[in-house]
């Protein structure tokens, strides 16, 4: 049974790390409310640029540009977004778990990584994946040129042929206490509805991925294309990959902020009821330990 000091000593750590824990809360929260902010202000420009893109393709020819085509042949390339950092709850288990479920349906030869999290990045190394390019320390204030990178792999990948599938992994994030794993299939494009490039998110209708839009209304609009639909489609695309990318980058951080601010501060709140319980032993302790000299005092004066 531990004695009264053993328990004083582990009252004051557990005081200590509620500190640690509290102040990472704090810090975690106003990372967040940019993070958010930054995530919500592109969210239109993000969807409202798919839903052209897919008129585009429906009334131009599939053989203006190689990426309105299906490569049959190739590998599979993927970006994931992790966290650089734990302490954010289940949030990049989730994420991992859903990548590795997915990416486990081919053989690792036949599988291109690319990481943004140093997370990402540690478990496909120790799994044997080939991980051709990476990225760390941009969970705070990122640029789309961050993200060119990877945006130019993928695109120069499936216009050559190197790659028939290039997908996108990441958080969707919802609101401050919501965030799902999102996978979002980038190539080949299809002319389909926007929840048909996503997997593994069952709350997708309820969250959609941005602003609700009439795809209908831009589909009645007459494209007009100036030199022509061959040099002006090609920079579209480019853009429009970029941002998505740049998108799932801006959800992941907005994701990890909130996650890990909800997580400290159940931490928290978890060490202030530890904390009462200690004191509560303690006291009890201490009252039975004056009971007992008090009783022994007693006996030897009768």
């Amino acid at each position: 049974m531990p004695s009264t000091r053993d328990i004083k000593r582990r009252i004051k750590l557990i005081k200590t790390t509620s500190q640690i824990t509290r102040a990472m809360e704090l810090v975690a929260a106003t990372k967040m409310k940019r993070a958010e902010v930054e995530a919500r202000s592109t969210q239109a420009y993000s969807s409202r640029g798919r839903k052209i893109l897919r008129a585009l393709m429906e009334h131009s020819d599939t053989e203006l540009s190689p990426f309105f085509k299906t490569n049959e042949k190739g590998k599979i390339l993927a970006l994931v977004i992790t966290p650089d950092r734990g302490l954010c709850g289940a949030l990049t288990g989730n994420v991992l778990r859903q990548a590795v479920a997915l990416l486990s349906k081919y053989e690792k030869d036949d599988v291109d990584i690319m990481t943004i999290g140093k997370v990402g990045q540690d478990t496909f190394k120790r799994q044997g994946y080939n991980i051709i390019a990476t990225a760390t320390h941009l969970d705070w204030k990122p640029k789309i040129f961050d993200i060119r990178p990877f945006s130019k792999i993928a695109l120069d990948g499936y216009s050559s042929e190197k790659y028939r599938r290039v997908y996108l992994i990441f958080t969707h994030f919802i609101s401050n206490s919501v965030q799902h794993p999102a996978i979002r299939w980038l190539f080949p494009f299809s002319p389909d509805d926007e929840s048909e490039d996503m997997l593994h998110v069952k709350t997708l209708e309820k969250y959609p991925l941005g602003p609700k839009e009439d795809l209908h209304a831009t589909e009645k609009f007459e494209y007009l294309f100036e030199p022509s639909p061959a040099k002006v489609l090609p920079f579209i695309i480019r853009n429009l990959v970029e941002m998505e990318m740049y998108q799932a980058l801006l959800d992941s951080n907005a994701g990890e902020h909130s996650a890990r601010m909800i997580a400290m501060h159940s931490a928290t709140e978890n060490a202030k009821e530890l904390v009462g319980d200690l004191s509560l032993t303690f006291n009890q302790m201490r009252q039975e330990g004056i009971t007992r000299e008090l009783a022994e005092i007693s006996a030897s004066n009768a």
